[in-house]
Protein backbone atom coordinates (compact mmCIF):
# COMPACT_ATOMS: atom_id res chain seq x y z
CA UNK A 1 0.00 0.00 0.00
CA UNK A 2 1.34 3.41 -0.91
CA UNK A 3 1.40 6.01 1.87
CA UNK A 4 2.72 9.05 0.02
CA UNK A 5 0.29 11.33 1.76
CA UNK A 6 -2.63 11.20 4.12
CA UNK A 7 -4.95 12.11 1.25
CA UNK A 8 -3.64 9.26 -0.91
CA UNK A 9 -4.12 6.86 1.99
CA UNK A 10 -7.62 8.13 2.71
CA UNK A 11 -8.58 7.73 -0.95
CA UNK A 12 -7.15 4.20 -1.12
CA UNK A 13 -8.92 3.15 2.08
CA UNK A 14 -12.21 4.53 0.77
CA UNK A 15 -11.79 2.53 -2.43
CA UNK A 16 -10.99 -0.64 -0.49
CA UNK A 17 -13.96 -0.31 1.84
CA UNK A 18 -16.29 0.55 -1.03
CA UNK A 19 -15.15 -2.59 -2.87
CA UNK A 20 -16.11 -4.91 -0.01
CA UNK A 21 -19.41 -6.80 -0.34
CA UNK A 22 -22.41 -4.88 0.93
CA UNK A 23 -24.12 -6.07 4.09
CA UNK A 24 -27.60 -7.28 3.05
CA UNK A 25 -30.21 -4.58 3.51
CA UNK A 26 -32.36 -7.09 5.38
CA UNK A 27 -29.63 -7.65 7.99
CA UNK A 28 -29.12 -3.92 8.52
CA UNK A 29 -32.87 -3.60 9.02
CA UNK A 30 -32.89 -6.55 11.46
CA UNK A 31 -30.18 -4.87 13.56
CA UNK A 32 -32.09 -1.60 13.47
CA UNK A 33 -35.36 -3.23 14.54
CA UNK A 34 -33.87 -5.27 17.37
CA UNK A 35 -32.04 -2.25 18.81
CA UNK A 36 -35.48 -1.15 20.09
CA UNK A 37 -36.39 -3.15 23.20
CA UNK A 38 -40.06 -2.64 22.33
CA UNK A 39 -39.73 -3.86 18.75
CA UNK A 40 -42.44 -5.99 17.21
CA UNK A 41 -41.52 -9.65 16.56
CA UNK A 42 -43.98 -9.60 13.64
CA UNK A 43 -42.00 -6.79 12.00
CA UNK A 44 -38.79 -8.80 12.34
CA UNK A 45 -40.43 -11.84 10.73
CA UNK A 46 -41.62 -9.69 7.81
CA UNK A 47 -38.13 -8.31 7.19
CA UNK A 48 -36.51 -11.76 7.23
CA UNK A 49 -39.16 -13.33 5.02
CA UNK A 50 -38.70 -10.61 2.38
CA UNK A 51 -35.20 -12.05 1.88
CA UNK A 52 -35.76 -15.65 0.71
CA UNK A 53 -32.05 -16.52 0.75
CA UNK A 54 -31.68 -15.27 4.33
CA UNK A 55 -34.85 -17.14 5.31
CA UNK A 56 -33.53 -20.39 3.85
CA UNK A 57 -30.16 -20.06 5.60
CA UNK A 58 -31.67 -19.17 8.97
CA UNK A 59 -34.00 -22.18 8.81
CA UNK A 60 -31.09 -24.41 7.84
CA UNK A 61 -29.15 -23.19 10.87
CA UNK A 62 -32.12 -23.46 13.22
CA UNK A 63 -32.65 -27.07 12.15
CA UNK A 64 -28.97 -27.96 12.54
CA UNK A 65 -27.56 -30.18 15.27
CA UNK A 66 -26.35 -27.05 17.07
CA UNK A 67 -29.84 -26.23 18.34
CA UNK A 68 -31.04 -29.86 18.59
CA UNK A 69 -34.70 -28.86 18.55
CA UNK A 70 -37.25 -31.60 19.19
CA UNK A 71 -39.11 -30.85 15.94
CA UNK A 72 -38.32 -29.46 12.52
CA UNK A 73 -38.89 -25.70 12.20
CA UNK A 74 -40.42 -24.71 8.88
CA UNK A 75 -40.97 -20.95 9.25
CA UNK A 76 -39.22 -17.87 10.60
CA UNK A 77 -42.21 -17.31 12.90
CA UNK A 78 -41.70 -20.73 14.50
CA UNK A 79 -37.95 -20.14 14.75
CA UNK A 80 -38.64 -16.90 16.59
CA UNK A 81 -40.95 -18.69 19.06
CA UNK A 82 -38.41 -21.42 19.80
CA UNK A 83 -35.21 -19.38 19.88
CA UNK A 84 -36.14 -15.76 20.54
CA UNK A 85 -35.63 -12.50 18.73
CA UNK A 86 -31.98 -11.93 19.60
CA UNK A 87 -30.87 -15.40 18.51
CA UNK A 88 -32.47 -14.78 15.13
CA UNK A 89 -30.62 -11.47 14.93
CA UNK A 90 -27.30 -13.17 15.74
CA UNK A 91 -27.92 -15.82 13.10
CA UNK A 92 -28.66 -13.20 10.44
CA UNK A 93 -25.56 -11.17 11.31
CA UNK A 94 -23.40 -14.32 11.41
CA UNK A 95 -24.58 -15.38 7.96
CA UNK A 96 -23.87 -11.94 6.48
CA UNK A 97 -20.48 -11.77 8.22
CA UNK A 98 -19.28 -15.14 6.93
CA UNK A 99 -20.30 -14.23 3.39
CA UNK A 100 -18.31 -11.00 3.62
CA UNK A 101 -15.02 -12.75 4.41
CA UNK A 102 -12.40 -12.86 1.65
CA UNK A 103 -12.48 -16.15 -0.24
CA UNK A 104 -8.68 -16.38 -0.27
CA UNK A 105 -6.43 -16.61 2.77
CA UNK A 106 -2.86 -15.39 3.04
CA UNK A 107 -0.11 -17.71 4.35
CA UNK A 108 0.32 -15.52 7.41
CA UNK A 109 -3.38 -15.61 8.40
CA UNK A 110 -5.81 -18.30 7.26
CA UNK A 111 -9.44 -17.25 6.98
CA UNK A 112 -10.52 -20.42 8.78
CA UNK A 113 -8.39 -19.42 11.80
CA UNK A 114 -9.66 -15.84 11.58
CA UNK A 115 -13.25 -17.11 11.69
CA UNK A 116 -12.52 -19.27 14.76
CA UNK A 117 -11.03 -16.25 16.53
CA UNK A 118 -14.03 -14.07 15.62
CA UNK A 119 -16.63 -16.61 16.76
CA UNK A 120 -14.74 -17.29 19.98
CA UNK A 121 -14.48 -13.56 20.73
CA UNK A 122 -18.20 -13.19 20.08
CA UNK A 123 -19.00 -16.01 22.51
CA UNK A 124 -16.71 -14.71 25.28
CA UNK A 125 -17.93 -11.11 24.90
CA UNK A 126 -21.51 -12.28 25.29
CA UNK A 127 -20.54 -14.44 28.31
CA UNK A 128 -18.78 -11.52 30.00
CA UNK A 129 -21.75 -9.23 29.44
CA UNK A 130 -24.17 -11.74 30.95
CA UNK A 131 -22.08 -13.16 33.77
CA UNK A 132 -19.84 -10.27 34.84
CA UNK A 133 -21.97 -7.24 33.98
CA UNK A 134 -25.42 -8.82 34.49
CA UNK A 135 -26.62 -7.61 31.09
CA UNK A 136 -29.71 -9.62 30.26
CA UNK A 137 -29.75 -8.95 26.52
CA UNK A 138 -26.15 -9.43 25.44
CA UNK A 139 -26.72 -10.05 21.73
CA UNK A 140 -24.96 -6.82 20.72
CA UNK A 141 -21.87 -8.07 22.55
CA UNK A 142 -21.92 -11.22 20.40
CA UNK A 143 -22.16 -9.12 17.23
CA UNK A 144 -19.43 -6.73 18.41
CA UNK A 145 -17.09 -9.64 19.08
CA UNK A 146 -17.88 -11.20 15.73
CA UNK A 147 -17.11 -8.02 13.79
CA UNK A 148 -14.29 -6.52 15.87
CA UNK A 149 -11.45 -7.55 13.53
CA UNK A 150 -13.08 -7.10 10.15
CA UNK A 151 -10.73 -4.31 9.12
CA UNK A 152 -8.10 -7.03 8.78
CA UNK A 153 -10.31 -8.80 6.26
CA UNK A 154 -10.28 -5.63 4.14
CA UNK A 155 -6.46 -5.54 4.14
CA UNK A 156 -6.26 -9.27 3.34
CA UNK A 157 -8.65 -8.80 0.44
CA UNK A 158 -6.91 -5.84 -1.18
CA UNK A 159 -3.34 -5.71 0.17
CA UNK A 160 -2.50 -9.35 0.92
CA UNK A 161 1.27 -9.24 0.37
CA UNK A 162 1.75 -5.99 2.31
CA UNK A 163 -0.42 -7.12 5.18
CA UNK A 164 1.28 -10.49 5.36
CA UNK A 165 4.61 -8.74 5.89
CA UNK A 166 3.14 -6.66 8.73
CA UNK A 167 1.87 -9.79 10.47
CA UNK A 168 5.30 -11.43 10.15
CA UNK A 169 6.98 -8.33 11.59
CA UNK A 170 4.58 -8.17 14.52
CA UNK A 171 5.17 -11.86 15.28
CA UNK A 172 8.95 -11.62 14.92
CA UNK A 173 9.09 -8.74 17.41
CA UNK A 174 6.06 -9.75 19.56
CA UNK A 175 4.52 -6.34 19.02
CA UNK A 176 0.81 -5.47 18.90
CA UNK A 177 -0.22 -5.72 15.26
CA UNK A 178 -2.01 -2.37 15.53
CA UNK A 179 1.31 -0.72 16.42
CA UNK A 180 2.96 -2.18 13.31
CA UNK A 181 -0.03 -1.13 11.19
CA UNK A 182 0.27 2.45 12.40
CA UNK A 183 4.04 2.54 11.83
CA UNK A 184 3.81 1.32 8.23
CA UNK A 185 0.34 2.36 7.07
CA UNK A 186 -0.56 5.27 9.31
CA UNK A 187 -3.92 3.65 10.06
CA UNK A 188 -5.08 0.69 12.11
CA UNK A 189 -7.27 -2.18 10.95
CA UNK A 190 -9.67 -1.13 13.72
CA UNK A 191 -10.26 2.18 11.94
CA UNK A 192 -10.72 0.40 8.60
CA UNK A 193 -13.19 -1.96 10.25
CA UNK A 194 -15.13 1.01 11.61
CA UNK A 195 -15.27 2.53 8.12
CA UNK A 196 -16.63 -0.76 6.81
CA UNK A 197 -19.23 -0.89 9.61
CA UNK A 198 -20.29 2.65 8.67
CA UNK A 199 -20.63 1.56 5.05
CA UNK A 200 -22.78 -1.33 6.25
CA UNK A 201 -24.90 1.22 8.18
CA UNK A 202 -24.46 -0.64 11.45
CA UNK A 203 -25.54 1.08 14.68
CA UNK A 204 -23.25 3.80 16.03
CA UNK A 205 -22.39 1.80 19.17
CA UNK A 206 -21.09 -1.09 17.05
CA UNK A 207 -19.06 1.25 14.84
CA UNK A 208 -17.57 2.86 17.94
CA UNK A 209 -16.79 -0.55 19.44
CA UNK A 210 -14.86 -1.65 16.37
CA UNK A 211 -13.00 1.67 16.22
CA UNK A 212 -12.01 1.92 19.90
CA UNK A 213 -11.78 -1.67 21.24
CA UNK A 214 -7.97 -1.52 21.25
CA UNK A 215 -8.06 1.59 23.46
CA UNK A 216 -10.39 0.40 26.23
CA UNK A 217 -10.46 2.89 29.14
CA UNK A 218 -12.69 3.92 32.03
CA UNK A 219 -14.92 5.96 29.70
CA UNK A 220 -15.45 3.04 27.29
CA UNK A 221 -18.91 1.54 26.90
CA UNK A 222 -19.74 -1.91 28.28
CA UNK A 223 -19.72 -3.15 24.68
CA UNK A 224 -16.15 -1.95 24.08
CA UNK A 225 -15.11 -3.39 27.45
CA UNK A 226 -16.42 -6.91 26.84
CA UNK A 227 -15.10 -7.11 23.28
CA UNK A 228 -11.64 -5.86 24.27
CA UNK A 229 -11.49 -8.31 27.18
CA UNK A 230 -12.85 -11.18 25.09
CA UNK A 231 -10.22 -10.57 22.41
CA UNK A 232 -7.52 -10.90 25.08
CA UNK A 233 -9.07 -14.09 26.49
CA UNK A 234 -9.26 -15.77 23.08
CA UNK A 235 -5.67 -14.86 22.23
CA UNK A 236 -4.51 -16.18 25.63
CA UNK A 237 -6.30 -19.46 24.86
CA UNK A 238 -4.74 -19.60 21.37
CA UNK A 239 -8.11 -20.23 19.77
CA UNK A 240 -7.88 -19.42 16.10
CA UNK A 241 -5.76 -16.49 14.98
CA UNK A 242 -6.28 -12.80 14.25
CA UNK A 243 -2.70 -12.12 13.18
CA UNK A 244 -1.83 -10.31 16.42
CA UNK A 245 0.82 -12.15 18.48
CA UNK A 246 0.68 -9.77 21.45
CA UNK A 247 -1.55 -11.04 24.25
CA UNK A 248 -0.90 -8.81 27.25
CA UNK A 249 -3.45 -9.14 30.03
CA UNK A 250 -6.48 -7.40 31.46
CA UNK A 251 -5.86 -3.73 32.16
CA UNK A 252 -6.75 -2.34 35.56
CA UNK A 253 -9.90 -0.89 33.99
CA UNK A 254 -10.96 -4.29 32.65
CA UNK A 255 -10.30 -6.11 35.91
CA UNK A 256 -12.07 -3.42 37.97
CA UNK A 257 -15.19 -3.13 35.84
CA UNK A 258 -15.53 -6.85 35.12
CA UNK A 259 -14.65 -7.91 38.66
CA UNK A 260 -12.22 -10.58 37.47
CA UNK A 261 -8.83 -11.06 35.85
CA UNK A 262 -7.71 -12.84 32.71
CA UNK A 263 -6.89 -16.09 34.51
CA UNK A 264 -10.35 -16.14 36.14
CA UNK A 265 -12.10 -15.95 32.78
CA UNK A 266 -9.82 -18.46 31.04
CA UNK A 267 -10.58 -20.93 33.85
CA UNK A 268 -14.31 -20.50 33.12
CA UNK A 269 -13.87 -21.08 29.38
CA UNK A 270 -13.02 -24.79 29.32
CA UNK A 271 -16.03 -25.48 27.11
CA UNK A 272 -15.26 -22.68 24.64
CA UNK A 273 -13.42 -24.82 22.03
CA UNK A 274 -16.43 -27.15 21.80
CA UNK A 275 -18.80 -24.17 21.63
CA UNK A 276 -16.80 -22.68 18.75
CA UNK A 277 -16.74 -26.00 16.92
CA UNK A 278 -20.52 -26.20 17.19
CA UNK A 279 -20.83 -22.63 15.90
CA UNK A 280 -18.50 -23.46 13.01
CA UNK A 281 -20.51 -26.52 12.07
CA UNK A 282 -23.64 -24.43 12.08
CA UNK A 283 -22.40 -21.49 10.01
CA UNK A 284 -20.65 -23.73 7.48
CA UNK A 285 -23.78 -25.81 7.01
Amino acid sequence: MTTNSSEDLKQRLTEMVDSMPAFPESVCRIIEITSDINCSPKELVKVVERDPVMTMKILKMVNSAFFALARNVSSVQHALVYLGLNTIKNLAVSIATIESLPRQSIPELKMSDFLVHSLATASVAQWLAKNQLNIRDASDHFVGGLLHDFGKAVFIQFEPATYGKLILEAKAMNLPLAQVEMEHLGVSSAEVGALLAEKWQLPEQLVNCIRTQLECNKESSDLVLTVAAANTVVKAMHLGDNGDPYIGGFSDVMSSRLGCNLEDVVAQMQGLPDEVNRLLSMVRG
